[in-house]
């Protein structure tokens, strides 16, 4: 999408401020998104048009975001395999410094030998050489010559070994910073240390993600449309049962232009009936608002949704009884318009099978020669479609006379419980030897 700001020259075209964005001087020339507005436009007006273009903008910021965040896995993934491959490579450093460790230890062990050896070596000719001298000194001379040698050996041995083990505990000591076990340590911190930051940002993108999405069913929830959409397939629904039952055919018509216009989508269900030749239709709209149409909104709806759908009868679909013009779930808004509330599911089909047969007797009082009795018939259907309010009202009665009989059953059962207490009460009193002393 293509989107250029009509005044180059002008600063600050989007702007944020509090909890809202402003985008001032913006010319949107992609093809295809004007002609979803001029569709929009002409469908539903310049308000419903206006709304279109807030949502659209947050739900494509919030793709954006979307689309930023869909390389989270491969973040993670990149994170595990860095950290793998930070632990094989110092863990093979590590095995070589300790395999050099093993070899100056082996050096090491070497030369303590060769040192032991080298100062034992002189002790036989520092022995003769004492033999040879004189003959009441040679005891003495001998063990004062064993003694120096010893010493002297045990003093180098000392030293190289103190050196030995300085070393050993060097290497391995990780408190030496010099130590390679040290070193390894700190590298596989940090390598941990990488991987924890690396994976915490994946799981804020994660979590980014999924607000995003709740963002945007909440948008979908707060739009209109969405819910108009959802309310006509729902009475759709109930269209579709009610006319496998009759034979008829219905068509979910609320996205598709009226037949000779390629604008006018009046008429969200349109109920075919194929009982007789003439084939009549109801054209029927679909209304859930905040706020309920009054009798005048209703007439111009309907009388849109016949003219574009040339149908014979019009019917508005309301969810409750608060969205009808009229004290009961019926009302008549025209000769041939009418208002019910789909809440109670039979009231509706009774209401939906009337206009059916009114529907029937408008065709064939329309075709000349007809060969029924088409008064009799209009005075029938009259008389039923009269009856519907008094049903309803009917109906309301029963349902209370329902709720009262429940409740004096209730009453009932809890006066029979006290009774019967009272009565065994009275009756454990009259027995012999109930009342002692």
């Amino acid at each position: 999408m293509t989107a250029l700001p009509a005044q180059r020259g002008r600063s600050g075209n989007v702007t944020v401020s509090g909890d809202a964005l402003e985008i001032r001087h913006l010319r949107v020339t992609h093809r295809e998104v004007v002609a979803i507005a001029q569709r929009e436009l002409a469908a539903h007006g310049p308000a419903s048009l206006e709304e279109t273009v807030a949502r659209a903008v947050a739900v494509g910021l919030m793709a954006g975001e979307l689309q930023r965040g869909t390389d989270v896995e491969a973040v993670v993934q990149r994170a595990l395999s860095g950290f793998e491959d930070a632990l094989a490579t110092r863990a093979t450093a590590t095995v070589a410094q300790l395999d050099e460790l093993t070899a100056r230890l082996a050096d090491t062990e070497q030369a303590t030998r060769q040192a032991a050896a080298t100062a034992l070596a002189d002790l036989p000719a520092r022995l003769s050489a004492v033999l040879g001298g004189e003959a009441a000194n040679v005891q003495e001379a001998v063990r004062q010559a064993a003694t120096t040698v010893q010493a002297e050996a045990l003093s180098q041995l000392a030293r190289v070994v103190s050196s030995h083990t300085e070393q050993v505990r060097s290497t391995l000591s990780t408190d030496n910073p010099m130590s390679p076990l040290s070193a390894a340590k700190r590298e596989i911190t940090a390598s941990v240390d990488g991987a924890r930051r690396e994976l915490a940002e994946g799981i804020a993108a994660v979590r980014g993600m999924i607000q995003a999405q709740q963002a945007g069913q909440a948008a979908g929830r707060r739009n209109p449309n969405v819910a108009g959409t959802a309310w006509e397939t729902l009475v759709a629904d109930h269209l579709a049962s009610f006319a496998a039952a009759t034979g008829d055919v219905v068509e979910h018509v609320g996205s598709t232009p009226a037949p000779g216009s390629n604008s006018r989508k009046a008429g969200d269900v349109v109920l075919c009936v194929l009982s007789s030749g003439a084939r009549p239709t109801i054209a029927v709209e679909c209304k859930n608002r905040s706020r309920a149409l009054s009798v005048r909104e209703a007439q111009q709806a309907l009388s849109d949704a016949r003219r574009v759908r040339r149908a014979t009868v019009g019917l508005l679909v309301v969810p409750d009884e608060t969205h009808v013009p009229g004290p009961s779930r019926f009302c008549r808004v025209g000769a041939v318009d009418f208002v019910v509330a789909a809440d109670d599911p039979t009231a509706f089909t009774l209401v939906l099978s009337v206009l059916r047969e009114l529907s029937l007797v408008i065709a064939a009082g329309q075709q000349p020669g007809a060969s029924v009795d088409v008064g009799q018939a209009q005075t029938a259907v009259g008389h039923a479609l009269e009856l519907l309010p008094r049903w309803d009202e009917l109906t309301r009665h029963i349902s209370s006379g329902e709720k009262s009989l429940a409740s004096i059953r209730t009453s009932a059962e809890t006066l029979r419980r006290v009774l019967t207490g009272h009565l065994q009460e009275a009756a454990r009193a009259l027995r012999p030897g109930s009342h002692a002393g």
